[in-house]
């Protein structure tokens, strides 16, 4: 065996443990990501060159990561997220969509591409997730940044650090936003408002940080704290729609919406 050869087998150990590692999170994706990372030269070809192209991108940057001393949940985490997005994409070629061909995956600057600079970036930020509700979706992120040609690298280092940033509670209000009409929320602001128990003020409180950040409005009517907000009003805008449509935040289940929106009833 040639050191070469030793090398890539113990890469393909160590990715495989990594992703077996995050099943806790990814659940049933684990089979389809090892599949589509560690499938070898036939499966990576049936993949055409852009799913080809972003197997490598994913498969160099959880190679490094399988080789990084992480600790135990950091683990799961980064073997979770990395297995949910190889999954998505596997998928998606699968049904026939079309990944970016600007040279995302295939131009390398100082040795490494644009998407795998945006690979890291999602799976160290995962890595440091508390809130693991959210890493789903920030798998979802990557994922979409993969297919879409209009997200340049720059927006993509711009909404990574934005998810990063977001409180899962706060993702859940841009859901809101997008639905507000189909769950009665309060029409009126709260400048009259005579008791702000924390149930409801940090809501608010996060809902404000939302609009200060420019990513929800409230249409039309300006905020100038917590007690302008205006529930109905929610509406996601700018990186704040970016963020919800490339995250997938759809798929967040009414039931984690439910205790949100009744705060804002």
């Amino acid at each position: 065996m040639t050191d070469e050869t030793h090398s890539n087998s113990t890469h393909h150990v160590g990715i495989r443990r990594l992703i077996n590692t995050g099943a806790e999170i990814a659940g049933g994706a684990i089979g389809g990501a090892l599949g589509f990372l560690a499938a070898g030269p036939l499966g990576a070809a049936a993949l055409g060159a852009g799913g080809a192209a972003v197997a490598t991108a994913l498969k160099h940057i959880g190679e490094e990561a399988s080789e990084r001393m992480l600790g135990a949940r950091e683990q799961v985490r980064v073997g979770g997220v990395l297995a949910l997005t190889a999954a998505e994409v596997q998928q998606r070629v699968q049904q026939g969509q079309q990944v970016r061909t600007d040279g995302f995956f295939e131009n390398a600057h100082n040795g490494r591409t644009d998407g795998e600079e945006v690979a890291e970036s999602v799976l160290l930020k995962s890595q440091r997730e508390p809130e693991e509700r959210k890493l789903p979706y920030m798998a979802h992120l990557f994922a979409s940044i993969a297919f879409d040609s209009s997200i340049s690298a720059y927006m993509a280092h711009q909404l990574t650090k934005a998810a990063e940033q977001l409180t899962f509670r706060q993702l859940c209000v841009l859901r809101i936003g997008a639905i507000s009409v189909q769950l009665n929320l309060r029409t009126t602001d709260y400048r009259s408002h005579g008791n702000f128990d924390k149930e409801l003020y940090q809501v608010l409180y996060e809902c404000n940080d939302l609009y200060t950040r420019g990513f929800i409005s409230f249409g039309g009517t300006a905020g100038f704290g917590p007690t302008d907000i205006i529930p109905a009003r929610i509406a996601s805008q700018g990186i704040g729609a970016d963020l919800h449509n490339n995250m997938k935040l759809a798929l967040i289940p009414m039931g984690q919406l439910e205790p949100i929106a009744a705060r804002l009833r």
